[in-house]
């Protein structure tokens, strides 16, 4: 992974376990609809999901995967 958004949201929700869109963007400095498009993309290609609770995600095993793959590339 480069680093970029989509890799600092999956680290952020690997740290707090689920997160809402808001607390998300506020972490990033990022504006709460940029952050909502990445999160659906991200919810598309199976690395993230909307938590039981629901109003925030969550983390997938493939996020994890995800995560893991790109330290291993370091």
């Amino acid at each position: 992974m480069d680093g970029g958004p989509a890799e600092r949201i999956l680290k952020l929700l690997a740290a707090h376990d689920q997160l809402p869109v808001t607390t998300i963007a506020d972490e990033l400095d990022r504006h709460p609809v940029t952050v909502d498009r990445q999160c659906y993309d991200l919810q598309n290609d199976g690395y993230i999901r909307i938590a039981a609770s629901g109003g925030a995600y969550t983390l997938t095993e493939e996020g994890r995967q995800r995560l893991a793959d790109g330290a291993d590339a370091h």
